[in-house]
């Protein structure tokens, strides 16, 4: 039986070399972003209700309930008023 940790979404903006992506990830409540995104034991960071756009553009290439993003691709991470 797995046991489920309750998370609270938070949203983010996510950039790569070559793309931006705004989307929430999940914290325990009253976490750190900063201690999700250091996780050891993952490689990749999840994100749901995603919404993909390239580096410098508007318009949005793709949307997704959910991606998950190679640490090593990401330049920066950081809280969004909106999404």
């Amino acid at each position: 039986m797995a046991l489920r940790v309750p998370k609270e979404k938070v949203p983010v903006i996510l950039l790569t070399s070559s793309y931006r992506v705004e989307g929430e990830l999940h914290v325990v409540p009253g976490g750190r972003l900063i201690d999700e995104i250091n996780k050891k034991d993952r490689d990749f960071i999840p994100v749901t209700n995603a919404t993909i756009y390239e580096i410098a553009g508007d318009a949005p290439l793709d949307s997704l309930d959910f991606i998950a993003i190679n640490k090593t691709q990401v330049v920066m991470i950081a809280p969004s008023v909106s999404i």
